[in-house]
């Protein structure tokens, strides 16, 4: 499983859905989406999970797109060099923080 990156506050002061949305309605490079859906390489089967409030963002540089999740008051996303410029500038937009799983900052 690939290492996560969460987009948080305090547990005190989440951040909220609607914050959330308004971001990604002011960024024109988030597309945020209700229904992400994905092909088990393995299988072959396709996986599609709704209500997730996933927003996909794609590098200028490499075209490669991202997933920033909301989940529970935080954006989680999967570490990448890319990813990770794009974080920053959401953390600072919604006044929280990087940290990983293990709970160190970035």
């Amino acid at each position: 499983m690939a290492y996560e990156l969460h987009i948080a506050r305090t547990q005190s002061n989440l951040i909220a859905f609607e914050e959330w949305r308004a971001l990604c309605a002011d960024d024109p490079s988030m597309e945020l989406q209700d229904e992400v859906t994905a092909v088990n390489p393995t299988t072959g089967a396709t996986i599609s999970m709704s209500g997730n409030q996933t927003a996909y963002w794609t590098s200028p540089t490499t075209q490669q797109a991202y997933y920033f999740d909301y989940r529970r008051g935080e954006i989680s996303f999967v570490y990448s060099d890319e990813a990770i410029v794009k974080a920053k500038s959401i953390a600072q937009a919604l006044a929280a923080r990087i940290r990983g799983d293990e709970g160190e900052e970035y």
